[in-house]
């Protein structure tokens, strides 16, 4: 059964003789006592309360990091020092390197050019015509005759190398080129 009661209600409605209304019938909200009131407000002061503290732990519990955490981050840091000193390291040594190839390019160059100095001052030096007439005259070298001079073909070699004496006889000469050819 429906409970029938009659509360003013806060908005008042006034009619145009002065006088405020009621409402009647199964609709009208209960009547809170003071008492169910003040509970209710404990109520929610205690539930406001606890998600404050919740709140507080979680914000602390956010923002404090654990050990494991904190060695992680350290480790990792340090790693990450490590690489960048050993990257630099390099990159210095590379650098010098660089220089040391430079100055060395540059030694190598006024060595040739005194090399080639003193090569071009040891020819011009030298008289071609004085060693022919020493050797000629003094050491008594004469020329090669047309028939002491044998000529054979190479084959991708610049020189020769005489692993016996050359036979006086033309027919054994021809058989011993024959054999070293083979």
């Amino acid at each position: 059964m429906a409970e029938i009661r009659s509360i003013y209600t806060d908005k008042r409605k006034n009619d145009s003789r002065g006088r405020t209304g009621y409402v009647e019938g199964a609709a009208v909200r209960k009547l809170q006592s003071s008492a169910d009131h003040a509970k209710r407000g404990r109520r929610e002061d205690q539930k406001r309360r606890q998600k404050a503290r919740a709140r507080r732990a979680a914000q602390r519990r956010a923002q404090g990091l654990s050990l494991g955490y904190v060695v992680f981050l350290a480790a990792a840091c340090g790693l990450t020092m490590w690489v960048c000193v050993g990257y630099l390291k390099l990159q210095a040594d590379n650098t010098a390197s660089v220089k040391h190839i430079a100055s060395l390019e540059t030694q190598l160059s006024e060595l040739r050019e005194e090399n080639d100095d003193e090569y071009n001052r040891v020819m011009t030096s030298v008289d071609l015509e004085k060693i022919r007439d020493i050797a000629i005259n003094e050491l008594g070298m004469v020329y090669a005759q047309e028939d002491q001079v044998v000529l054979y073909d190479s084959e991708g070699s610049d020189y020769v190398k005489q692993y016996a004496d050359i036979p006086e006889e033309e027919s054994g000469l021809e058989d011993l080129l024959g054999t070293i050819s083979r």
